[in-house]
């Protein structure tokens, strides 16, 4: 398809232009007032007596910059995502412009499109068009990114896959894929909070005024302290006037005897003695401005020590708490498949996921997320709610996921589908 159009710049800002052949009415709404963010913003104007569309892309990055950095699943589960937004303003799939110049990312790197109502091919040819691009703009030694986009293609040209099914592929390929990437994520936020309970930790010794009952340690620690460093100013100050004094004689002993080297080492090694001697009572007036700072490195990690096993065993009675609260389930899900087992819900905000990382309950199967939908109760009520997973759940056959629609009430008896999985609720 031929198209007259143009990559212009004007001041600051760069446009994609073209030729305005057809009639709109609703698509040029959408367009010109920009309802959709996933779509390049929009201008008509009109030269020489003919209309031009003028796509406004200065303000974001060309996808063929950035393809080789992106996270490739990622990427097309957004890509994914703008399609359903496109189709929900009932604007054709079709007009979309599916290639390396015509796309561009916002500041997330999500997709943005351009929506040209000139232009018309099957989205689905342009999205494996779109791939084998993808494939010859990686380098070959991103061997995953490359077989990523091979599989995925294979996927498109063998299945003919509809909008569902390239969504469960995408969640599955992820859990497949990136599970090291997982793996190393959960070990940062686990290291990260065992240096914020080591810091919490340490925060009652470095702020002992917030801590009363620690006032006897305080005056323990205080009191030998200023000890140690009154002895320090003392020698300090006596090494000074030494040095002087050694200074002065070995100088005067030169003028009187000439240079020699036991004279000169001496006067050297008082010029050293005296500027470690300056050097000392320094640090010491230093330290003595805030003494409360100056704590013994034993007493300090002997705290510390004290205070985690305090921590521990209140972590150990909380355990044994939670535990008692939870002997009754707040309820159970009965599979429809008498072939699978029954998930007890006994804890209140009970997560299943294909995950094994992060959920309470591991189920497998296609379409369904690693973190897919959550339990627990509210005014005595026994809730589900999405948790922004790809294919959402189905309650009694309604779709619940989005943000306006995301968590549902329970009754006995509600069919619960959780990707291609069906429940039946059951009350305790």
């Amino acid at each position: 398809m031929h198209l007259k159009e143009q990559w212009i710049r004007e001041g600051f800002s760069s446009y994609y232009v073209v030729k305005k052949e057809q009639k709109l009415t609703y698509e040029k709404s959408i367009l010109y007032n920009h309802t959709l963010p996933c779509l390049l913003p929009c201008e008509f104007r009109i030269e020489d007596g003919e209309e031009y569309y003028y796509y406004e892309t200065g303000i974001y990055t060309k996808l063929k910059d950035r393809i080789s950095m992106l996270e490739p699943k990622l990427f097309f589960a957004y890509l994914l995502e703008v399609f359903e937004q496109v189709a929900s303003y009932l604007l054709e799939l079709d007009h979309l412009k599916l290639d390396l110049e015509s796309m561009f990312l916002d500041k997330e790197d999500r997709p943005v499109l351009c929506y040209l109502p000139e232009y018309e091919k099957k989205i689905d040819e342009q999205l494996r068009d779109l791939l084998e691009e993808c494939i010859e703009c990686i380098s070959g030694d991103d061997k995953k990114r490359v077989r990523f986009y091979y599989e995925f293609h294979s996927f498109l040209v063998k299945e003919k896959p509809n909008m569902e099914q390239m969504k469960d592929y995408l969640d599955v390929r992820s859990e497949k894929m990136y599970g090291e990437i997982l793996r190393e994520k959960i070990k940062y936020e686990e290291s990260k909070s065992v240096q914020n309970m080591q810091e919490n930790l340490l925060d009652p010794i470095r702020d002992e005024n917030d801590h009363p009952e620690k006032e006897e340690i305080k005056i323990y620690e205080k009191t030998p302290k200023r000890i140690l460093i009154l002895i320090g100013k003392m020698i300090s100050i006596i090494g000074c006037l030494c040095s002087i004094f050694g200074i002065v004689y070995f100088v005067l002993k030169i003028f009187e005897y000439g240079f020699y080297y036991l004279f000169l080492i001496g006067s050297l090694g008082s010029i050293t003695g005296f500027g470690v001697s300056v050097y000392g009572c320094y640090k010491l007036w230093k330290k003595n401005k805030n003494p409360e700072s100056f704590v013994d490195v034993w007493q300090k990690t002997e705290n510390a020590t004290e205070l985690l096993d305090e921590k521990t065993i209140l972590l150990e009675d909380e355990e044994d708490r939670t535990v008692l609260l939870l002997e009754e389930p707040i309820g159970r899900l009965v599979p429809k498949n008498p072939e699978q087992e029954e998930i007890v819900l006994d804890d209140d905000g009970f997560i299943i996921g294909s995950s094994a990382q992060g959920t309470d309950h591991q189920l497998e199967g296609t379409g369904i997320s690693r973190r897919h939908v959550r339990f627990y109760k509210e005014d005595g009520n026994v809730c589900c709610e999405d948790l922004d997973s790809t294919n959402g759940i189905k309650i009694n056959g309604v779709k619940l996921n989005g943000r306006k629609n995301k968590k549902a009430v329970l009754k006995e008896g509600d069919c619960i589908k959780i990707g291609l999985e069906e429940f039946y609720f059951k009350e305790d």
